[in-house]
């Protein structure tokens, strides 16, 4: 039989970089993605220094590129921590990450990182189907037969579900449960950076907290968490969230306030109530497998979603590339990650719970977040 494809279920960060990962080892790839192109919205993102670690592993030069197009902390770069009158409590000290590390963090908009990405997936020969989705699966034990939203099928080597929380993959192959709420919802946008917080800042009160990044260009991400009953924030259209979220940072320091008023009109705010799922061990069998938030959701608590998924396709890239036998990678690249994913899973649920406090509301913290909450195992984990 003639040499199979690879299929992945979603062209998201974590499938592309699998796509790339894949291709790098020669291996034939298709990336289905339901969607029928990248949109251009307003959330930001930092990758932390596990995550470059990984990326440097599927690709040293995607990684550079992707370290040229965000922004990188100077060595004494700090990112405040103040009150909602704008007082610094502490410092994040971001820019000792690469001296601890072996890396640094980036941050940087979530379309300029998928975009690269996709990019590196042409120019690596991964074959891309926009605008057609994954509806389920039969494993045939030497082969899987997908079936596509379009009405036909395929026929692959293997599937990997990298479809996200609501992962269709992922209800084929472990039966449908449902997504924990985490007690709140994030509003993301973007907006020029104030000269009294050019590289941003986190200020927490009672049921809101706000968090700021440079992307460059004098230009900040922002993402606000606010505790409230799940569907409360999204059933808002994004101007009434936008000017309700304003209402609730009345009094605050103008800069801060600011940042989130003066958000790009062109990219608008988007609003998500936020979801993980209990870690779980066995999600490979056979000839499928799931990746990412498919296979291990989690809060942003410990700001590694894109990390984790970016370590998962290092590592089931590698395994695929030694072993011979699919679903023995496979088998053995979930038990290698669900230990890893789980903790940070539990780390993200007890970063939410530091910020939200017993009542679900936020409150203001004190203390170093580089080395809060096993921020040393999280940060300091290569994808090996």
């Amino acid at each position: 039989m003639a040499e199979q494809t690879m299929t992945v279920a979603g062209g998201g960060i974590g499938g592309l970089a699998l796509g790339i990962a894949l291709r790098r080892t020669g291996m034939p790839v298709t990336v289905i993605e339901r969607t029928a192109s990248v949109r251009d919205v307003g959330a930001g993102l930092v990758l932390y220094p596990n995550a470059l670690h990984a990326l440097a592993e599927i690709d040293t030069s995607l990684a550079s590129a992707v370290l040229a197009a965000g922004h990188v902390p100077e060595t004494d770069e700090v990112r405040p921590i103040v009150d909602t009158g704008g007082a610094v409590i502490s410092t994040d000290r971001v820019g000792e990450l690469a001296r601890r590390f072996g890396a640094p963090q980036v941050s940087l908009l979530r379309t300029t990182l998928q975009s690269l990405l996709l990019r590196y997936a042409a120019d690596a020969g991964v074959r891309m189907r926009h605008g057609i989705g994954v509806t389920g699966y039969r494993d045939l034990g030497d082969e899987v037969e997908v079936g596509l939203s379009d009405g036909n099928s395929t026929t692959t080597a293997a599937l990997i579900g990298a479809d996200g929380l609501h992962s269709v993959v992922r209800r084929y192959l472990l039966g449908a449960d449902v997504p924990r709420y985490c007690g709140y919802t994030t509003l993301r946008g973007r907006s020029p950076a104030p000269p009294e917080f050019p590289h941003g800042f986190i200020v927490t009160a009672d049921g809101i907290g706000v968090f700021a990044a440079p992307i460059g260009s004098g230009r900040l991400y922002w993402t606000a968490k606010v505790a409230a009953p799940a569907g409360t924030w999204t059933a808002k259209p994004p101007k009434q969230a936008w000017a309700d979220l304003l209402a609730l940072m009345t009094g605050w320091h103008p800069a801060i306030v600011d940042v989130v008023r003066r958000t790009d009109p062109d990219a608008p705010v988007v609003v998500t109530d936020i979801n993980d799922r209990e870690p779980v061990t066995g999600w490979s069998r056979g000839r499928v497998s799931l990746l990412g938030d498919a296979a291990h959701p989690m809060s942003p608590g410990a700001g590694q979603g894109a990390g984790m998924a970016l370590e998962d396709a290092a590592v089931l890239g590698g395994l695929l590339s030694r072993i011979a036998d699919i679903p023995e990678a496979l088998r053995g690249y979930a038990k290698q990650r669900a230990p890893r994913t789980a903790l940070v899973v539990n780390q993200s649920r007890h970063r939410d719970h530091v910020v939200r406090g017993e009542r679900g509301e936020f409150s203001t913290h004190d203390g170093e977040l580089t080395d809060l909450f096993g921020w040393r195992a999280v940060f300091g984990l290569a994808a090996e």
